[in-house]
């Protein structure tokens, strides 16, 4: 969360001395420039010079007397003026994008291109809590590939979640190498999803949701674990692309299996 000094200083444009010493008289009430200089960490040589220059803006009155002190004025009348010409720049902007708005909306719908966002992540951790997330909004269908190592890896932190989607009617489908490592969790899985052996050369961690959204990551290493800094992977909710990967990697399935079968 940003400081309030430094807010302070973006909206009133003060510098960060003078923002400092002006909350820190708000805080503590009329003091003396040694006190100010402690509470707000200001350095005693540029705490006076501040404070000069916060008085030449209406912000500190020096209280009369011995010793000098120095008091703050209300921050409600010190930063009125600012407020009432923000607040009509911003109601004159409102205005600006308001006529755009209405032009917007007249132009050929047709033409707009899709804005959709990519996010990246990093850390298998995150990358399968994305993933977790994904599969608790999962309302019609699934569809993994992963390695044999990563179908292990996967089924490590999302099993739970696979039972409540099999409990909700969803559609679960799963492509990985069914070999030594993973065939029993295989059978296993049967029982509650599909899962196709398909050749997947190369580390990846495919998810698919409701032909929506889609997580596409790298696990490295490619092994059974659920921690890893080195793994890589982005989440789109752009349904165009999810499918594009989503034939992208079953063609090249079928490519695999038509060159076999050719030879």
């Amino acid at each position: 969360m940003q400081p309030l000094w430094q807010s302070l200083s973006e909206h009133a444009g003060l510098s960060e001395y003078e923002a400092k010493v002006y909350m820190s008289l708000v805080t503590i009430g009329a003091a003396k420039a040694r006190k100010v200089s402690t509470t707000c960490g200001v350095p005693r040589t540029k705490v006076y010079g501040t404070l000069k220059k916060l008085m030449e803006r209406g912000l500190v009155i020096e209280i009369p007397g011995q010793p000098r002190k120095f008091a703050p004025t209300s921050p409600a009348a010190a930063f009125e003026d600012y407020i009432r010409s923000f607040q009509e720049k911003t109601r004159n902007f409102s205005r600006v994008v308001s006529f755009l708005e209405d032009a917007f909306r007249k132009t050929d719908v047709t033409a707009r291109p899709e804005m959709e966002e990519i996010w990246i992540f990093r850390g298998r951790s995150e990358i399968l809590r994305r993933a977790q997330e994904m599969l608790s909004g999962a309302e019609e269908s699934v569809d993994v590939v992963t390695t044999e190592k990563g179908l292990i890896m996967f089924y490590k932190a999302v099993n739970k979640l696979l039972d409540r989607l099999e409990a909700k009617g969803v559609r679960v489908q799963i492509g990985a190498p069914i070999g030594s490592y993973n065939g029993s969790l295989v059978q296993e899985l049967n029982y509650m999803c599909d899962v196709k052996h398909m050749n997947v050369g190369f580390p990846v961690l495919f998810l698919c949701v409701d032909n929506r959204e889609f997580l596409l990551a790298e696990p490295t290493p490619d092994d059974f674990n659920t921690d890893s800094d080195k793994d890589v992977g982005v989440f789109s909710n752009n349904s165009i692309l999810c499918g594009l990967i989503s034939l992208l990697l079953q063609g090249r399935q079928r490519m695999v299996k038509n060159l076999f079968e050719y030879r």
